[in-house]
């Protein structure tokens, strides 16, 4: 016995050992394995992954939208990019930056022979208008914050709540299909909404930037009008004076009546108090000055400087396309309307069933239902109240489909509403248009013909009455359309400039070419 035992290990040794030694090759040869070269890149890249695709998709959704709110953030904190209404000088936005937090400094810009830009800069800085808008969208970038934050609420409570089944599935124990909400596709689309948001707010935000320059813009035209209009007032009232003194010493001598003094010196007291409301006008347009630089009513502005406007009219045609395109109030639609379609793909996507490949999205339950350590049922054994006997077991699988219907048609009356804003953006635009040329042809009509024929109405007037060959009445009559010309073309020259910074603000964009023209 003990021989044929000797002689059995004998003979099984060296097949034993024959076959250690090929496990050890074995174990040798796949640790010094390496892939092919066609091959290695693509092994490089899964040896990267966690085995779930899933969780790449979402990491690369997440980093997107990562990425947009980072890019809103730079458009927002970057002043007067491509796309806003005003874009102030870098250099006069440099030095003037003090004054966001300092009203000192501000004030002391408004020195005597302050520029239309400076004052626009002011506002641009300064209008609590435009701090609340750019606080506005601040809190819609935050809303990237809250997507990502409730999604990752969402896939805590599926993962914990969701009974894991690690022999189903690969082999890295990936969670099944239905644990995996929120779909990557879902987030995308809740980014692409939010970003929808943000988009309009900065309309808002770049609307009130248009509101405020606007007003400050026909401010600073408004106050140079009532300062060249005090001027005037005071070189008229300088005429009355003497033309009352010609008419005293012609009465002392009896070449005239008393009447006539009376009248000159009616004239005069009516052109006085003229100048007093000239003056109370003008500091009615420093406070809306102060208003819209937010600066106490202490402050004091000195005297604009005294500038042409620009004198040219861009072709109709052309500011059709551009308000079109650029005005904040479509784009502020465009972006409405982007939200609800993408709000509506969303609804779709998480109420209706989606596109499958018939592969199987949930795991496998069978191991569970049989046997005696199963620990579901394999059929149905209760009746649920919501259902009754018989009956599918979503009953209510349709009930959402009132819902996209009625989110469709509201889509639709958003999409009519832009329709209606885009035509009647053209009549504003017409009826802008028409208001500049209008102010531009009648300020060439007063600088080039009226203005001069009234200088010299008055100088004949004058002399003639000294000489005894006109009456008073006409001498009068001469000095008051001396006045009410002077100052209509000063003030068909404030029209022109507002006429264009209304134009401007239709269009929701500066004429940046009849700009560079007038500055030549």
């Amino acid at each position: 016995m003990t021989r044929r035992t000797v002689f059995l290990f004998v003979l099984v040794l060296p097949a034993f050992a024959m076959a250690c030694s090929d496990y050890s090759r074995l174990n040798r040869e796949m640790a010094e394995y390496r892939p092919p070269v066609y091959v290695a890149p693509q092994v490089k890249e899964r040896d990267g992954q966690d085995g779930s695709p899933d969780k790449t998709a979402l990491a690369l959704e997440k980093e997107r939208i990562n990425e947009a709110k980072a890019l809103w953030e730079k458009a927002l904190n970057t002043p007067g990019s491509k796309e806003t209404f005003f874009r102030p000088s870098s250099g006069l936005l440099n030095a003037l930056k003090p004054a966001v937090t300092d009203p000192a400094v501000a004030a002391a810009a408004l020195v005597p022979g302050f520029s239309l830009e400076t004052l626009e800069t002011l506002a641009f800085l300064r209008n609590p208008g435009i701090g609340a808008g750019e606080n506005r969208v601040r809190a819609a970038m935050d809303t990237y914050s809250q997507v990502l934050a409730l999604d990752d609420i969402l896939r805590q409570y599926t993962a914990f709540t969701e009974a894991l089944m690690i022999g189903i599935g690969p082999a890295k124990g990936a969670e099944p299909m239905k644990m995996k909400f929120p779909f990557p596709g879902v987030l995308s689309l809740k980014g692409e909404i939010v970003g929808q948001e943000i988009r309009a707010v900065m309309e808002d935000l770049d609307i009130a930037t248009r509101e405020a320059i606007t007003a400050a813009r026909t401010a600073y035209w408004r106050l140079l009008f009532v300062h060249k209009a005090e001027k005037i007032a005071e070189e008229t009232l300088g005429l009355f004076r003497h033309l009352e003194e010609v008419a005293t010493i012609r009465y002392e001598t009896g070449g005239t009546s008393y009447q006539d003094v009376i009248k000159v010196r009616i004239e005069r007291e009516i052109l006085e108090e003229d100048l007093d409301t000239l003056m109370e006008k003008q500091r009615n347009w420093e406070t809306k000055i102060l208003e819209i630089l937010n600066l106490p009513p202490e402050a004091k502005i000195g005297l604009p400087e005294n500038r042409d406007p620009v004198r040219t009219v861009p072709p109709l045609g052309a500011l059709y396309k551009v308000a079109t395109e650029r005005r904040q109030e479509l784009r502020r639609m465009r972006a409405r309307v982007g939200k609800m379609e993408r709000l509506l793909e969303m609804a779709e996507t998480m109420i209706l069933p989606p596109y499958t490949l018939n592969l199987s999205l949930y795991e496998d339950e069978a191991v569970t239902q049989v046997g005696s350590v199963a620990t579901k049922e394999g059929f149905p054994v209760s009746t649920e109240a919501s259902t009754g006997f018989g009956l599918p077991k979503m009953p209510w699988y349709g009930v959402e489909d009132a819902y996209l219907r009625q989110t469709q048609q509201e889509l639709n009356a958003l999409r009519r509403d832009l329709e209606k804003e885009e035509a009647s953006t053209i009549t504003l635009v017409r009826n802008a248009w028409f208001r500049l040329d209008l102010a531009n042809r009648e300020e060439s009509l007063y600088r080039n013909t009226i203005l001069k024929l009234s200088r010299d109405a008055l100088d004949v007037s004058t002399q003639g009455y000294e000489a005894g060959n006109v009456s008073f009445a006409d001498v009068i009559s001469s000095y008051n359309s001396w006045l009410s010309v002077n100052l209509a073309a000063e003030q068909k020259m404030s029209d022109l400039g507002i006429a264009r910074a209304q134009l401007e603000n239709v269009v929701g964009a500066l004429l940046h070419q009849e700009r560079k023209e007038g500055a030549k």
